[in-house]
């Protein structure tokens, strides 16, 4: 199996999760390494708001003396963007507002250890 198929096949074991509408795998650049996106998302706009949110994330961690960025979650009326840094690369969750973000955390948590390991 490819990277790329093994990096899809973690993508959609996330999606599969109960009130997760998609996930993506971007690099700090804007390029997609991977995604399981509903059809309503464009994978091209996510990479572009995924790659600023990161820079200025890592930005307002840096000048406010946090450390080292590692993951975000932004919670807006009708769900919650996950993000997680990965060796570079940017992992982004799409949910529901009703979404579990314990569960959704346990399987992140695996899933960043298996994508770290194909990096």
């Amino acid at each position: 199996m490819s990277e790329s198929q093994k990096i899809t096949e973690i993508l959609d074991s996330l999606k599969a999760i109960k009130g997760v509408h998609g996930a993506a795998l971007i690099e700090k650049f804007g390029l997609i390494k991977g995604s399981a996106l509903p059809g309503w998302i464009d994978p091209e706009a996510i990479a572009a708001m995924v790659t600023l949110i990161l820079k200025a994330s890592q930005r307002a961690s840096k000048e406010l003396e946090q450390g080292q960025f590692y993951s975000a979650i932004i919670e807006s009326e009708k769900g919650k963007i996950l993000f997680s840094e990965i060796k570079g690369n940017i992992l982004t969750i799409i949910t529901t507002k009703e979404a579990k973000l314990g569960i959704i955390n346990l399987k992140l948590d695996a899933a960043s250890t298996a994508l770290a390991s194909l990096m």
